[in-house]
C-alpha cells in the first residue's frame, strides 16, 4: 500500500475522526489519502490556524487533535499554532508534507544551504524547541515507527505537540504494512514520592491557613474527581489558574476563582494570609505569582506538584516541597492520608475568605451603564449560558474579564489561550471546539483588534455553518495595549487609528463579506433578551458588541491588603 494510506488508517485505528489541513503540493498524497479515509477534513485558511484548531479540538476531548499542512511556507506558517499547543500543553500532531528527499537541504546536510527544492525549508529543526518529538521520515519502513512514537509522547507525561516531516517520494512510496518497524513503550505515570506526601502532609495538617492552586495538570490526569473530594475532605480554600478556572463550578463553599495578578479582587488578600500554599498541576506561572512571587507571604510553606521537572526548578521560584509525579496519583494518596487522620477544623479562615469575597464584588450596580461595561457583558453570558456552552476568549481585556467573572455554576466549558493571551486565537480555537464537541455552542469573545489577526477563518465558519456565536468587543481597537502605553508612557501612543486605521475596521460589512448574519448589542438594559435570542438557535452568529472605549481592567495585586488578624 501507499505509505501515505497507511498513514490515514494508522490514524483511524486511533480514533481520528477529524483533522484540519490546508492543502499544498507538498502533501498532495497524503491530503488524497485522508480523502479516500473517509476522516472528516475541515479547511483552515491559513496554515496558522490549523494546529490551534486541533490545540481546542484536543482540549475539549482530551484526545489527540491532528493537523496537514504542505511544504516550505505551509509549514512555517504553522510554528505560531505549534507554539499555542506547546505553551498550553494540548497534545497536537503536525503531519507536513515535504519536497522530494533528494530535494531537500535535511539530506544535502550542507551548511548554509539555506534551500534547496521548490517551497522548502528544514522544518524540523525549527519546531523541535516546540514539539515533544519531532522526525523526517525518510525510511518508508519506519513510518509506523515515528507514528507510534510520535503518538505515544504527545500524551505521555504532560501533554504536548508532535510533528512528523514526510517527503513527497515517501508520501508514495510502496511497503508492506505487517512488516513495518514498532515503537514498542508503556506509558506508565510518575509515581509521587509516598514518603515526601507523608512529610506535606505532617505540614499541611499544622497550618493555620492553608491554601490550594489548581490547574489544568488536574483535568489532563483525569483527576477531577479526585480533586473534588480532596477539597471536601480537607474543606480548605481553592483558587484556580487561568486553565484550571472550569474544574469545578465556582459555588462550591471552598472555590474562591481566579488567583493571579489578573484574577479576583481579594485573591491576593487570601493568598498573602496563606501560611501553606499546595499547587495542584499549576506551574505557578509570573502571572499568577507575580513578578517576584510577591503573592505569597515571605514565611509562607509553598508545596508543588507538577509531572514535568524543570517546572519545579524555575529560577525564583521558592518551593519548600517540590513533588514530582501524576497529580491525580498524588491526589488519591492524600485523600487516603486524611481518611485516615483527624484533619484539622479550619472553618474560621474559610470565613475570613467569605468575607474577602463578599466585601470585594466586581458586579456591581455601578456596571449597569452605557457604553457597556465589558465585565457586566461577561457576566451575563455566564449566567445566560448552561452545560451545553463552551466559552472562547484570547487576548486584552475580554480575556481578563471573562477569567475575573466567569463562575461556570452550570458546567460550561472554556478554551482559551492560556499562556500568550495572544491576539487572533478566538476565532480557530472556537472551530476546534465547535468541531470537537458539534453539540455545544460556542460562545466565543474577541477583540475588535484580534479579529484581524486571524479574520480569514470566518469563511471556515460560515462555510461548515458551525454552532458559533462570535462576540466582537467593539472598543475602539487595543484597549489594554493603550492603557499600558498611558501607565508606563505619559500617553505617548503607537498603532492608533489615527497613524494605522487600528479600530476603524466596519464589523458589520465585514461579517457580511464572510456570508455571517449579524447582530449588534450597544444597550445593557436588553443584554439578557438578546442573548437569549441569539442562544436559541445553532447557527453561526457575527455579534458586535460596542462596549466602553475607556475600559479599565482590574488589577487584582493593587488591590485590598487586608491581614487575616484585621
Amino acid at each position: 500500500m501507499r505509505l501515505a494510506d497507511y498513514v490515514a488508517e494508522y490514524l483511524v485505528d486511533k480514533g481520528v475522526t477529524d483533522i484540519f489541513m490546508l492543502t499544498g503540493y507538498g502533501s498532495m498524497y497524503l491530503n488524497d489519502a485522508i480523502e479516500v479515509s473517509g476522516i472528516r477534513h475541515f479547511a483552515a485558511r491559513n496554515e496558522a490556524a490549523a494546529p490551534m484548531m486541533a490545540e481546542a479540538y484536543a482540549r475539549v476531548t482530551q484526545k489527540i487533535g491532528v493537523c496537514c499542512v504542505t511544504a516550505g511556507p505551509g509549514s512555517t506558517n504553522a510554528v505560531p499554532g505549534l507554539a499555542e499547543a506547546y505553551v498550553d500543553s494540548a497534545p497536537i500532531l503536525v503531519i507536513s508534507g515535504q519536497v522530494e528527499k533528494r530535494h531537500t537541504t535535511y539530506q544535502a546536510n550542507l551548511k548554509g544551504l539555506r534551500t534547496f527544492g521548490t517551497a522548502e525549508i528544514n522544518i524540523i529543526p525549527i519546531v523541535e524547541p516546540l514539539t515533544k518529538y519531532a522526525a523526517f521520515v525518510d525510511d518508508p519502513n519506519k513510518i509506523r515507527y515515528h507514528l507510534d512514537k510520535a503518538f505515544y509522547f504527545a500524551l505521555e507525561g504532560r501533554p504536548g505537540p508532535v510533528w512528523l516531516d514526510i517527503p513527497l517520494d515517501v508520501q508514495q512510496a510502496e511497503i508492506n504494512a505487517g512488516r513495518l518497524l514498532e515503537f514498542l513503550n508503556v506509558y506508565r505515570p510518575t509515581l509521587p514520592d509516598v514518603q515526601e506526601i507523608s512529610k506535606l502532609f505532617k505540614e499541611l495538617v499544622q497550618a493555620k491557613t492553608p491554601l490550594i492552586i489548581a490547574g489544568q495538570g488536574i483535568r489532563q490526569s483525569g483527576g477531577i474527581e479526585a480533586f473534588r473530594r480532596l477539597i471536601l475532605k480537607y474543606d480548605i480554600p481553592v483558587l484556580f489558574s487561568r486553565l484550571g478556572q472550569d474544574i469545578l463550578p465556582h459555588s462550591y463553599t471552598n472555590v474562591f476563582g481566579q488567583t493571579g495578578t489578573k484574577g479576583s479582587r481579594y485573591c491576593k488578600q487570601i493568598m498573602q494570609n496563606a501560611d501553606f500554599v499546595l499547587a495542584l498541576g499549576c506551574r505557578l506561572a509570573v502571572p499568577l505569582i507575580g513578578q517576584n512571587g510577591e503573592a505569597f507571604a515571605d514565611n509562607a510553606k509553598i508545596a508543588m506538584v507538577d509531572i514535568e521537572a524543570a517546572e519545579l526548578k524555575k529560577p525564583g521560584l521558592r518551593i519548600d516541597h517540590p513533588i514530582l509525579g501524576d497529580v491525580k496519583l498524588f491526589m488519591q494518596h492524600l485523600n487516603h492520608l486524611g481518611s485516615l487522620h483527624k484533619l484539622p477544623d479550619w472553618s474560621d479562615w474559610l470565613d475570613y475568605c467569605h468575607k474577602a469575597r463578599a466585601n470585594h464584588p466586581i458586579i456591581t450596580e455601578e456596571r449597569e451603564v452605557n457604553p457597556i461595561d465589558l465585565y457586566y457583558f461577561m457576566n451575563r453570558l455566564d449566567e445566560m449560558s448552561d452545560k451545553n456552552h463552551i466559552f472562547i476568549t484570547d487576548a486584552g481585556s475580554n480575556y481578563y474579564a471573562g477569567g475575573q467573572v466567569w463562575r461556570f455554576e452550570r458546567l460550561q466549558r472554556e478554551v482559551c489561550s492560556g499562556c500568550n493571551a495572544a491576539m487572533g486565537t478566538t476565532i480557530p480555537l472556537a472551530i476546534g471546539a465547535a468541531i470537537a464537541s458539534p453539540e455545544s455552542q460556542i460562545l466565543a469573545v474577541t477583540g475588535d483588534g484580534s479579529l484581524e489577526l486571524n479574520v480569514q477563518e470566518l469563511k471556515t465558519i460560515s462555510h461548515y455553518n458551525l454552532n458559533i456565536k462570535l462576540f466582537v468587543i467593539n472598543n475602539g481597537g487595543y484597549a489594554s495595549m493603550r492603557k499600558w502605553q498611558d501607565d508606563f508612557f505619559d500617553g505617548r501612543r503607537i498603532d492608533t487609528e489615527e497613524k494605522t486605521g487600528i479600530g476603524t475596521l466596519d464589523l458589520q460589512a465585514v461579517a457580511k463579506a464572510f456570508n455571517l448574519k449579524t447582530m449588534l448589542i450597544d444597550d445593557y438594559r436588553s443584554i439578557d433578551s438578546q442573548l437569549q435570542e441569539i442562544m436559541s438557535n445553532d447557527q453561526p452568529l457575527f455579534v458586535e458588541v460596542m462596549t466602553d472605549n475607556s475600559q479599565r481592567v482590574i488589577e487584582a495585586f493593587e488591590e485590598v491588603k487586608e491581614k487575616v488578624n484585621e
